[in-house]
């Protein structure tokens, strides 16, 4: 299922299944519960908790799809992590499966691993929130990369969605935390939660696009969750 990865990650860092940490839990197989695969890159997941359990993606042997980039195995655990609630907000109005990825989130190198991961998924969202704007650099070099995916990034004050050269990334969204650390997951539910079901497009520009346009529609918080959409 996993795939190899390439850019901005190490050939030798390809092995998904290397040898989890003593203390992480293992989470059994489950069924995938559908919907849009959304990768969320944060500082580790509680995700023994049967609500995140729930929400997230799985392979063809009902194994989760997820990494740590951390410890470098597939088991992303931190039980404080702001990983957890960034997971619930995505699907907090259905149509969401999340696909959890852990990074030491002040460490550019390995949040650079993180997102080379999530690139390889199902996933053609990524949810990144950033404390600062310092490793936007690291987001902007991802979103050259791998132009098919669209990243979702919340920061605090964000200026603009080009680089400092100026050049426009047409597949990244950055949006103001504004005291919000989960804005990115939220504003991934209000777009693809309420049955609204997949975005429109196959090249992260046109996802850019079809995300900003839901985004301006009614709030999420009028509307019904959707069950489930189908699996991009």
């Amino acid at each position: 299922m996993m795939r190899r990865w390439t850019g901005l990650v190490p050939a030798v860092l390809v092995v998904a299944g290397g040898a989890a940490s003593a203390e992480d839990p293992k989470l059994a197989p489950g069924r995938d519960p559908g919907g849009v695969a959304v990768a969320v890159v944060a500082d580790g997941f509680d995700y023994p908790r049967p609500d995140v359990a729930a929400i997230l993606a799985r392979d063809g042997e009902g194994e989760v799809i997820a990494w740590d980039a951390v410890d470098s195995d597939h088991r992303p655990f931190a039980r404080d992590g702001t990983g957890t609630d960034a997971a619930l907000a995505c699907a907090a109005n259905g149509g969401v499966r999340v696909v959890p990825v852990r990074a030491a989130m002040g460490d550019a190198a390995s949040l650079a691993k993180a997102v080379g991961f999530a690139a390889s998924t199902p996933a053609r969202i990524v949810v990144v929130a950033l404390a600062d704007q310092g490793h936007l650099e690291v987001m902007t070099a991802a979103a050259k990369r791998f132009e098919a995916v669209l990243f979702v990034v919340s920061v605090a004050n964000p200026t603009t969605d080009e680089t400092k050269d100026g050049e426009a990334l047409a597949n990244l969204v950055l949006l103001g935390s504004n005291g919000r650390p989960h804005a990115a997951a939220e504003a991934v539910a209000t777009a693809l939660g309420c049955e609204r079901g997949a975005l429109a497009g196959s090249s992260g520009a046109e996802l850019k696009r079809s995300f900003l346009a839901r985004l301006g529609g009614p709030g999420s918080a009028a509307c019904k969750p959707g069950s489930g959409a189908k699996a991009e």
